[in-house]
């Protein structure tokens, strides 16, 4: 009796490109992060949400820390575009302060980057956190620039308003809905407080 073959005509898996598996990866950990917290950032829990194994997940990241480092360098880059963007259009009169202060807090909000970044400070990962250092500091050199003669960087400096309005938004992002609950006021009373700081600190 012949024995016949039968073709395996399963799917062969496609073998992606390393830029393309990355991307994949911290879109699936930007996902995670909103849907479950930074907590949820595990090489694991990534795996698990991207349809990865561990092991393809760890060659492409090699520790939790590093898969941490990309996820805030990348969202980093796309903050520190909007706020060239703002920075311009704020030059050219086109926005206002308050806009500045929704585009920060928007930032900070989109895909939960401030928990992210809380998060990763409270858990002594301020290595990972240089992207955003570096981004702000891109950001405050470019607000210098157009800064009137003879400012003071120490009082009413583009320095302590940016300070002011990060600490803020971070702040805010962490606690925000239950601060501004309990303290009685509207998530648009919290923006207008922040303009008015802004314009108290530059007219000092």
């Amino acid at each position: 009796m012949a024995i016949t073959h039968t073709a395996d005509t399963r799917p062969k898996r496609r073998r992606r490109p390393p830029e393309e598996a990355r991307r994949l990866v911290l879109e699936a950990a930007r996902a995670l992060l909103l849907e479950k917290g930074p907590q949820a950032l595990t090489l694991q829990g990534v795996a698990a949400a991207v349809g990865m194994t561990h092991g393809n997940v760890t060659h492409h990241f090699g520790t939790s820390a590093a898969l941490h480092a990309a996820l805030v360098a990348d969202m980093a880059e796309a903050m520190a575009r909007e706020a060239e963007t703002s920075v311009q259009r704020l030059r050219a009169g086109q926005i206002g302060p308050e806009a500045v202060v929704a585009q920060i807090f928007e930032a900070l909000s989109r895909g939960g980057y401030g928990r992210l970044v809380a998060w990763l400070a409270a858990s002594g990962e301020v290595a990972t956190l240089e992207p955003f250092f570096i981004a702000v500091e891109h950001a405050v050199t470019l607000l210098r620039a157009a800064e009137p003669p003879g400012t003071d960087p120490h009082v009413r400096g583009t320095g302590p308003i940016t300070f002011m309005l990060l600490s803020g938004a971070l702040g805010a992002t962490l606690l925000g809905p239950e601060l501004v609950r309990a303290t009685g006021l509207t998530e648009e009373a919290v923006a207008r407080l922040f303009v008015t700081q802004m314009q108290s600190m530059r007219a000092t």
